[in-house]
């Protein structure tokens, strides 16, 4: 990354323009401009702002742009390969580990989670059923047991036949 920090600071001393005006015309601060030149990658905490800065400065100084690409990206390449196999792994255990754990506590808002009616009787509700259907059970016997009923009154005694 250093080589790429001085092709650019070369250039642009060549080319005659100053720190200041060079950031001020790329929209950074002058220590990012600084900080490109000098290679000093720590400084920058988001690798894809630095890719576009490098890709805009190099644009911006009229350096070929592939040529700087294609190193930048093999600095980010051998930048990123120390890092050890062990520590990628033990990251990605604690990133499923993370998941499990979000997908275990979801949280969601009354108003967006779907609802799920599970039927339930309440003992109230089914005791008024039970009660309702024996009633009316009740009636329907007594009109057929009635319907089948002859009724006469022989002096004060009442008789009963049953036609059917």
């Amino acid at each position: 990354m250093k080589e790429i920090g001085n092709i650019f600071k070369e250039k642009r001393e060549e080319i005659g323009i100053n720190e200041t005006e060079a950031a001020k015309d790329l929209e950074i601060t002058l220590p990012q401009l600084e900080n490109l030149e000098d290679g000093n990658v720590n400084a920058f905490k988001d690798i894809f702002f630095l890719q576009d800065l490098v890709r805009k400065y190099a644009k911006y100084l009229n350096v070929d742009e592939d040529e700087i690409m294609e190193d930048f990206n093999d600095f980010v390449f051998d930048f990123t390969s120390k890092i050890p196999v062990s520590e990628i792994e033990q990251k990605v255990k604690e990133i499923e580990k993370i998941n499990e754990a979000e997908t275990r506590k979801k949280i969601s808002s009354p108003y967006t989670r779907k609802r799920v009616r599970k039927a339930k009787l309440k003992p109230v509700y089914l005791l008024s059923i039970i009660t309702v259907i024996l009633v009316c059970l009740t009636f329907i016997i007594m009109n057929i047991i009635l319907s089948g009923i002859k009724q006469e009154k022989v002096g004060s005694d009442y008789i009963y036949e049953f036609t059917k």
